[in-house]
């Protein structure tokens, strides 16, 4: 059998699909990743994988060697602690996109701490770059983000419901004065965006044409609230999930316009790497999240105010390794 080693190497290098990045994470040299990808390929006798000058990409014996090579790595690891009479931590990684979390998981994790109190949790709040890296190499468990449906090998995405987009401004802010808007409108209108949530970057570019995006005063934020801070502040014009505005329409902070182009929405998806067994706090954590989207759609379907989520029957896109 390999060494775990040389297996843990291979997944960071299958993770990152860059021998650089992958030393980097290891904290070796370049050279080192390469003679120990290159032993492990003469170990098995084949070639792991394909590179080039600008890409390296898993061949089909690689993509096989990628579940074993997890759970090797893991019993190994689950080994030690035994031996040295160390308990396994009890914690759960999350990766959440800002707006979603804001909104769902206080009243998520409340439950959470009561069902699993002595579990510690992590969140990571960000976009969806680089998620199907962090669940192949572990770094965290699961991710809920809200945007559209991908696919990447190895990883299951679960589908929740879909969360109405609305386009909103200060209201004073631009086009505070029209009666609706469309994509025609928003040529020249300054644009406060974060660069990547919720795939609203690419949509908006999308649905104004292309290019349209890269007209002068456009605002760019990594954060959602500071966007959502400059849209009141009257900087331009900005795309959030229905929730995340809501509280501060009825504020009259901002006005919601009515949109006329085609409708806008995004996802709620749950992602996890299908090839890592779930603890039980993890578990329960996932049903809660159902759970709670689950009740969101039923409220939709009764009219209840407030509940704007479109239930989407769990649909899961996969893409086998």
């Amino acid at each position: 059998m390999p060494e775990t080693l040389l297996l843990r190497t291979f997944l960071a290098v299958a993770a990152e699909l860059s021998f650089q990045k992958a030393a980097q994470a290891l904290h070796v040299a370049p050279s080192t990743v390469t003679s120990r990808i290159m032993a492990l390929e003469e170990e098995l006798g084949a070639t792991l994988f394909t590179r080039s000058s600008r890409r390296v990409v898993l061949t089909e014996a690689g993509q096989r060697l990628v579940p074993h090579a997890l759970q090797v790595t893991e019993l190994a690891a689950r080994t030690r602690r035994a031996v040295s009479g160390e308990e396994e931590a009890s914690e759960v990684r999350l990766r959440v996109s800002e707006t979603l979390g804001t909104f769902c998981l206080p009243p998520i994790l409340r439950r959470f701490r009561e069902a699993c109190p002595a579990t510690r949790v992590h969140l990571a709040v960000t976009s969806r770059e680089g998620t199907a890296s962090d669940l192949r190499r572990g770094r965290i468990d699961a991710a809920l983000l809200l945007g559209e449906p991908f696919s990447a090998p190895g990883i299951t995405v679960e589908a929740l419901g879909r969360e109405p987009l609305v386009v909103y401004t200060a209201p004073d802010g631009p086009l505070a004065d029209s009666q609706d808007v469309g994509p025609d409108d928003l040529a020249g209108v300054p644009m406060v965006l974060t660069r990547h949530a919720w795939s609203v970057r690419s949509l908006m570019e999308r649905v104004v044409g292309g290019d349209g995006m890269d007209m002068p005063g456009r605002v760019e934020c990594a954060s959602a609230v500071i966007v959502r801070g400059c849209v009141m502040a009257g900087l331009g014009v900005s795309v959030a999930p229905h929730f995340f505005v809501a509280r501060q329409a009825r504020r009259g902070l901002v006005r919601l316009l009515t949109w006329r182009g085609e409708p806008l929405s995004a996802t709620i998806l749950l992602a996890r790497d299908r090839t890592r067994a779930a603890s039980e706090p993890l578990k329960t954590a996932l049903r809660m999240v159902r759970e709670f989207f689950a009740q969101r759609g039923q409220s939709f379907q009764s009219g209840q105010p407030g509940q704007p989520v479109r239930p989407v029957s769990g649909r899961v896109y996969e893409k086998r390794r």
